[in-house]
C-alpha cells in the first residue's frame, strides 16, 4: 500500500472538512497528512489529502468523497510525494551563519526584504525535517509545509 494524493475542491465552510475526515475514519484507510487552503476562487477551499489507500480502492474513495456535501471536485495524483516548505526568518546581512545552514538542503530564497528573508525548499519530508530542526530558533518567525505530487493527475468532476 502506497500513499496518494488527494486534491479535493469544496465549498469555504468548515463541515466539508468534519465530513471528510469522519469517512476516513470510518475506513481502513491511514491519513499521512491533511491540510486546508484558501484558493483564488471565492467561497472554495482546497482540501489536500495524503492517504495510504490500496490502488484497488481509489475509484470507490473518490465515488463515496464527491458524494459528500460540498465536495465540488476530487484529484488524485499518482507518483512520488514531495514537500514544499517555506521558511520566514530574520535576517542581519552581517550574519552569514544561516546562508551557510541553508546551503547544503538545495533550498531557494525568494524574497529578501531588509531584515527577512523567504526561503522555499522542495524536498522528502525527512529532509525539510532535518532543515527545520536547524534553523528553529528566535530567527524563525513563520514556516509551512505542504505535500507536492509529482507525476500524472486525475480529475473526477462532481457534475449533478
Amino acid at each position: 500500500m502506497t500513499s496518494k494524493l488527494f486534491n479535493i475542491s469544496c465549498k469555504s465552510n468548515n463541515e466539508t472538512l468534519v465530513k471528510l475526515l469522519l469517512y476516513v475514519s470510518k475506513t481502513d484507510h491511514n491519513i499521512c497528512n491533511i491540510s486546508q487552503s484558501s484558493t483564488d476562487v471565492q467561497d472554495v477551499k482546497l482540501i489536500t489529502l495524503e492517504l495510504e489507500i490500496d490502488a484497488r480502492s481509489i475509484d470507490a474513495f473518490i465515488k463515496q468523497v464527491l458524494e459528500l456535501d460540498g465536495v465540488l471536485d476530487v484529484a488524485v495524483s499518482f507518483g512520488s510525494v514531495l514537500h514544499i516548505a517555506t521558511y520566514q526568518m530574520k535576517y542581519n546581512s552581517s550574519n552569514m551563519d544561516m546562508l551557510n545552514l541553508i546551503k547544503p538542503h538545495n533550498t531557494q530564497i525568494i524574497n529578501i526584504e531588509a531584515d527577512q528573508l523567504l526561503i522555499v525548499h522542495i524536498a522528502s519530508e525527512r529532509d525539510i525535517r532535518l532543515l527545520y530542526n536547524k534553523l528553529d530558533n528566535d530567527s524563525l518567525l513563520s514556516f509551512c509545509q505542504q505535500p507536492i505530487a509529482i507525476g500524472q493527475s486525475l480529475s473526477w468532476d462532481n457534475v449533478g
